[in-house]
């Protein structure tokens, strides 16, 4: 088997449903050391779309923001090379944060699940703005985390979410619908993008708290 079928095999692996939470975890912390090497291959572009469509909305370099699901820091990479230096990581892999750390990105690393519970020693209106690029599928994240972003975020600050169109719905989901309605996010921002994953379409969203 060649590099790119096994770079595709683990991709596949991921994203097949009925993963526990547990079981995700270990499958990243396993995956971790190659990680990078393997999106690299596959034509991984969603972290310079959902980067650069940030910079377009928080104009504000010195900004403070949380990249979520942050994995080896492939989003904080991009959020570098577009001028932010205040950024914090959150990721349920330790393994994983550790390679984030190497790339010398973020002031602060979370460990911690990420979800409708309160994150660990994150305070409210903390943030400027949280980013999240490609977590939002089975098994990863749904909209039941927005309740807690929305908590995180200072009003007027902003979320930012990278999504595969395939998985759209772990996004726009009855959590959102009720933060739409009751008035506490306004969607600022939705478009596609080509090639988010090799010739897989995404999707950008963003959304301001009020």
């Amino acid at each position: 088997m060649g590099d790119i079928d096994v770079s595709i095999e683990r991709l596949d692996d991921i994203r097949s449903q009925g993963k526990t939470t547990e079981e995700v975890t270990v499958f990243y912390d396993n995956w971790s050391k190659d990680y990078d090497k393997d999106l690299e291959k596959l034509g991984w572009n969603a972290p310079r779309y959902t980067a650069e469509g940030l910079s377009k909305l928080v104009t504000d370099r010195d900004a403070r923001i949380l990249d979520c699901a942050a994995g080896t820091g492939l989003v904080g990479q991009e959020l570098k090379r577009l001028g932010y230096s205040n950024i914090d990581a959150i990721d349920i892999s330790e393994t994983i944060l550790r390679q984030a750390e190497d790339k010398g990105i973020y002031k602060k690393l979370i460990c911690a699940q990420i979800g409708a519970e309160p994150i660990p020693g994150v305070g409210k209106d903390e943030y400027d703005a949280i980013i999240c690029s490609g977590a939002f599928l089975d098994g990863h994240l749904d909209d039941t985390c927005l309740t807690e972003w929305v908590r995180i975020v200072k009003k007027g600050g902003l979320i930012c979410i990278g999504v595969n169109v395939r998985t759209l719905y772990c996004v726009e989901g009855q959590t959102l619908k009720s933060l739409l309605d009751s008035r506490k996010l306004q969607q600022v921002e939705k478009y596609q993008v080509k090639n988010y994953l090799k010739e897989e379409d995404g999707c950008f969203l963003a959304y301001r708290v009020l």
